[in-house]
């Protein structure tokens, strides 16, 4: 048990992918990184138990840290809570804090009694005559709290903070000075099962959408179309972001990939009742179901020809080609809800960040579609 203060902070990242933390220590008033850390969830127990898989993966990572004397920060999957940004005319502290209850109330699509509701106020700014206070609202269901402090418990550490992912990397980008007060920029997180979107208006945030759309549909894609297991696909993706070209072609499997194929392009961005989107624009949806695979299809079979789609032979540009465009599909309809109807002027900057942010054929087809050619890859250092 802590009783004094720490002074330092570890942030963990719990994926379905990989785990990784962060050691963070000051030195005078700046942070500074002291130790990374960085471990893989095993595929084969994680389909057989996740939290003893990505609680093994959290206990590895975390090994070499000094994880008694720190601050342990967790944050919550986007896809797990809900994000509002209501409006209030300018009142008194307890006022705001009664008003902002019966706010979500009306707009949080659950019984209160279900969920933990937090809030912040974000900007105060002058509209006409009223002065207008605008509130970042989280709500959270007791049971996604619940499902990270037991991934927490089963590798022996206690959470102290619980944040949200997408708004944990606008804290980042603000701390590591890749946002500025004269912009609006676009930070866009690609992870395994999901990918966040999140705007930033002068270095506030201002919109958060979260899609499913991940980095496992590419190695997916790749893993159907050459035929071979999912482990030799993701490195032919990680050596073809390093290296800009494909590995050799692989010998054809004589066995379908018994991996989950991800949801098809109708339902890649499905955030049903917690999609911001459907919220504002009245669709009601469903809950989703983004950890359940679906029934993996047979793999294709495998046609003749260079370049041939859906052959062993398929260059990596034509079979990430698919995927890459519902990713893209998804990230225009954010950006056309977020210029248009909520009436925001244009974004001028993309930030990426995730595992398969370096890949070029990302900034490329964003650019062309959205028309912004000023794309960025996070770099902390």
């Amino acid at each position: 048990m802590l009783f004094t203060k720490p002074k330092k902070a570890i942030g963990v990242d719990i994926g379905s992918h990989s785990v990784k933390a962060v050691l963070m220590g000051r030195s005078g008033r700046n942070l500074r990184v002291e130790q990374v850390g960085y471990s893989l969830v095993d595929r084969n127990t994680y389909n057989q138990d996740p939290v003893a898989a990505q609680a093994d993966a959290v206990a590895d990572c975390l090994s070499s840290m000094p994880v008694p004397r720190a601050l342990l920060v967790g944050a919550l999957p986007g896809q797990t809570v809900v994000i509002r940004y209501p409006r209030f005319n300018d009142m008194p502290a307890n006022d705001l804090a009664r008003a902002v209850e019966a706010e979500a109330g009306q707009n949080i699509p659950y019984d209160l009694s279900e969920v933990f509701l937090d809030w912040n106020l974000l900007d105060t700014f002058q509209e006409g005559d009223e002065q207008i206070l605008k509130v970042l609202l989280v709500a959270a269901k007791h049971e996604a709290i619940d499902a990270r402090v037991q991934i927490a418990e089963a590798a022996a550490i206690q959470l102290g903070v619980l944040s949200v992912d997408s708004i944990a990397l606008a804290d980042a980008a603000e701390s590591c000075a890749m946002v500025s007060d004269s912009e609006t920029v676009a930070l866009i997180n690609l992870g395994s099962s999901s990918t966040s979107i999140h705007f930033m208006r002068d270095g506030v945030s201002n919109f958060i959408r979260d899609v499913s759309w991940g980095s496992r549909e590419l190695v997916t894609a790749i893993s159907k179309t050459r035929r071979c297991e999912y482990p030799e696909a993701e490195q032919q993706l990680v050596q073809f972001i390093r290296e800009g070209e494909p590995m050799a072609e692989p010998e054809p499997e004589p066995e379908p990939v018994a991996e989950p194929e991800p949801k098809p392009a109708s339902d890649a961005g499905g955030g049903g009742l917690l999609d911001p989107l459907d919220d504002e624009l009245g669709g009601l949806g469903g809950l989703g179901d983004m950890d359940e695979p679906a029934t993996p299809a047979p793999a294709p079979a495998a046609t003749s020809g260079p370049g041939s789609m859906g052959g062993a032979d398929a260059p990596i540009p034509e079979i990430l080609d698919q995927p890459l465009q519902r990713l893209v599909t998804e990230v225009r309809r954010s950006f056309d809800f977020y210029e248009q109807q909520l009436y925001e002027r244009p974004v001028d900057r993309i930030l990426l960040s995730g595992g398969v942010a370096d890949l070029s054929l990302i900034s490329k087809m964003m650019g062309d579609e959205l028309d912004i050619q000023d794309i960025n890859v996070a770099n902390p250092a």
